[in-house]
Formats: C-alpha cells, sequence, structure tokens
C-alpha cells in the first residue's frame, strides 16, 4: 500500500518542527505526489516537466489574482472611490478565474495523456491532502503552542 500524504509525517512529529522553507515544502509535495500516483522512473520523468510548468502558470495566475485583492484592499484602506480604479482591479480577477479553469482544463488533459483518468485523480487527491496537511502544520505555529515564549 503506497504510503499517502496524511501518512508522511505523523502530526506529533510536525509540531515539533521547525517552520518549514520553501525548498521543504516543495520536496514534501513531491514525495507526497509520487507516493500517490506511484510513477515509473520513464513515467516520472515525462510527468514532472509537464506538472511543474502546469503548476508555475497556475502560480502565476494566482499570484496575479492575490496582486488585484491586494489593490482592492488597498483602494478600500485609503477610501477611494475611484470607479475605474476598482473596475481594473475587479476585471483582473475575473478573468484570472476564467484563466485558471482554461489552465485547469488544460493540465487536466495534459495529465490523463501521461498517467491516465485514475492516476490524474488521485494526483488531484494527493494534492489536497498535501495543502490540508500543511494548513494544519502551519497552523500549530500560529496559535503559540510551537512558538518561544
Amino acid at each position: 500500500m503506497p504510503l499517502t500524504c496524511a501518512q508522511a509525517d505523523p502530526p506529533q512529529e510536525r509540531a515539533q518542527l521547525p517552520r518549514p522553507t520553501q525548498d521543504e515544502i516543495e520536496s514534501r509535495k513531491i514525495a507526497c505526489i509520487a507516493a500517490s500516483i506511484a510513477l515509473t522512473p520513464t513515467e516520472a520523468a515525462h510527468f514532472w516537466p509537464v506538472y511543474n510548468e502546469w503548476s508555475q502558470k497556475l502560480e502565476a495566475n494566482m499570484k496575479s489574482r492575490h496582486a488585484a485583492l491586494r489593490q482592492i484592499r488597498q483602494l478600500s484602506r485609503d477610501k477611494k472611490m475611484d470607479e475605474k480604479a476598482y473596475a481594473q482591479q475587479s476585471k483582473i480577477l475575473i478573468e484570472g478565474a476564467s484563466e485558471e479553469a482554461r489552465l485547469v482544463a488544460e493540465a487536466h488533459k495534459a495529465y490523463v495523456a501521461l498517467i491516465g483518468e485514475v492516476r490524474t485523480a488521485k494526483l488531484y487527491l494527493a494534492e489536497e491532502q498535501f495543502r490540508s496537511m500543511l494548513i494544519r502544520e502551519l497552523g500549530q505555529g500560529q496559535d503559540g503552542a510551537n512558538k518561544p515564549k
């Protein structure tokens, strides 16, 4: 039985770890996904470049949408009533959501072509499990339990 994301780091061990670096997070994500979709070496050589390419495109889209939200937040804090500025940032958000849907659909097709429907679905599950695990782990440090006094 393959190792699942949730089994990768038992909760008692996670609670004692310092906040991971971005590289550590990425390495753990890759390990989680690899364990969940059981790629052969040949499949892995083809899959990871495609996965990384789509991940970068999705991340760039997300950053653009987050920047627009930050701009809206700043406009609101400054109590600006500039309809044009709000409309411009809202347009970025809406177009970004549409672009994300397009990117996800295209990535899905690429993944299915490489690893099939079943393992593509397991990929999505592994990503979701990893995100949940990471949120729980990082959240433990925010409640003061892991912070020095």
